[in-house]
């Protein structure tokens, strides 16, 4: 196999191939090869011999943050990005442009996550200092060179640090989650400078680390330190648990649903090093919902699985603390196998998070690590189209 930008060589089933980017310094080992104290930036990258062309090549790193990159998220083409150095980023994603930088003294510690409410361009913003900030686009006009957001609110109710906010599909509901170890359910006025809390969700003992809304229901999950995903629904206008997702051996870092209007399922990443899909089977007779394991994906991570994410075409991504890219691919009903793995994702730091986008109309996956870059991938879905074979 010829060179990308570095070397290749084989490596069980799979080419690996090293591409040489931004200065540094590494030991590489695979097994039996080595490669000892060269001074690039590099990634490493595993490649299923049976995919005929690269499914994701780099196509952009950008340096936004002075410290750990925590959360993206994408809507109508612009790109926001959360840090520990307590600012927000807004990125035109198509021309890789930076449009504005959120004023880092509304928070007074990281911003651990950021999200778009859907169709607008208001953006939650849940911070440890224990807030939500909550913004706007002033005026709501065509982009134009005069882009810059502004303050709606600030909700506090959370007493520790916020790990992540979400929106429903529909913008009707904010959850948010914390370190308090609760679960907040927000609605907003017509205008989105007013927040009123409908439900604060206690059945989690530990620490909750993320919140995802399903993306055609208004069924929520929420990943912890206590080992589980619990799945809440509306019922009786009020929140209740539907279901406790077991079978994880450490903490939960992250979920997200299968974007499936036939079917219900969700992925998860855990500090177990691994990646399970989980299946609704049907509600018992107690009205709650009955879910199996239906799959735990192929085992590649050799530490935590910080960030999962479920692309619109069934792809799979996963990234973590040993700082690689793993991207999945369902075979048949239930049996999933790698398509694309990339090492070294971010040279020598640790990946927080990995999130599929839609830019123009192309799907992209965008990934965020501890050395504050922002690295965004193409994405090649005609080389994985024949995943039945």
């Amino acid at each position: 196999m010829s060179k990308v930008g570095g070397l290749s060589f084989i490596s069980g089933s799979f080419w690996a191939i090293l591409e040489f980017n931004r200065w540094a310094s590494r030991t590489i080992t695979d097994e039996k090869c080595t490669l000892f104290d060269y001074y690039y930036y590099s990634t490493l990258r595993y490649i299923d011999k049976g995919v005929q062309r690269m499914p994701i090549q780099l196509a952009k790193s950008l340096k936004l943050h002075r410290d750990k990159v925590w959360s993206i998220d994408c809507s109508n083409g612009m790109l926001a990005t959360g840090s520990t150095d307590r600012s927000v980023k807004i990125i035109d994603a198509s021309q890789y442009k930076l449009l504005d930088e959120l004023d880092n003294t509304v928070h007074k510690k990281a911003v651990r996550s950021v999200a778009w409410r859907p169709n607008s361009y208001v953006l939650a913003a849940g911070s440890f200092d224990s807030t939500i900030s909550i913004w706007n686009r002033e005026g709501e006009e065509e982009m134009d060179n005069s882009w810059e957001m502004e303050l709606l609110a600030i909700i506090e109710g959370h007493e520790n640090e916020v790990k992540s906010v979400a929106w429903s599909h529909d913008g009707a509901y904010l959850a948010s989650c914390s370190r308090d170890k609760s679960v907040w359910i927000w609605e907003s006025d017509e205008m989105g400078e007013e927040y009123e809390c409908i439900s604060v969700l206690q059945e989690h003992s530990q620490d909750v680390k993320h919140v995802v809304w399903h993306p055609y229901l208004q069924i929520l999950a929420s990943s912890s330190y206590d080992d589980t995903i619990r799945i809440w629904r509306e019922y009786d206008d009020d929140w209740e648990s539907a279901a406790v997702l077991n079978g994880h051996e450490g903490t939960v870092w992250s979920s997200d649903f299968e974007k499936s209007e036939t079917q219900l399922r969700i992925c998860s990443g855990s500090d177990d090093a691994s990646v399970k899909v989980w299946k609704y089977v049907r509600d018992d007779e107690e009205e709650q919902q009955e879910w199996i394991c239906e799959a735990t994906l192929p085992a590649v991570h050799t530490r935590a699985v910080y960030s999962v994410s479920w692309s619109e075409d069934g792809h799979i991504a996963s990234a973590g603390s040993d700082g690689k890219l793993v991207i999945y691919q369902e075979a048949q009903p239930g049996q999933w196998k790698i398509v694309d793995q990339q090492e070294l994702c971010h040279g020598v730091h640790e990946v927080n998070v990995a999130k599929w986008i839609k830019i123009n109309g192309k799907t992209m996956l965008a990934t965020g690590g501890d050395d504050g870059y922002i690295n965004l991938w193409n994405w090649d879905t005609s080389s994985t189209s024949n995943k039945n074979n």
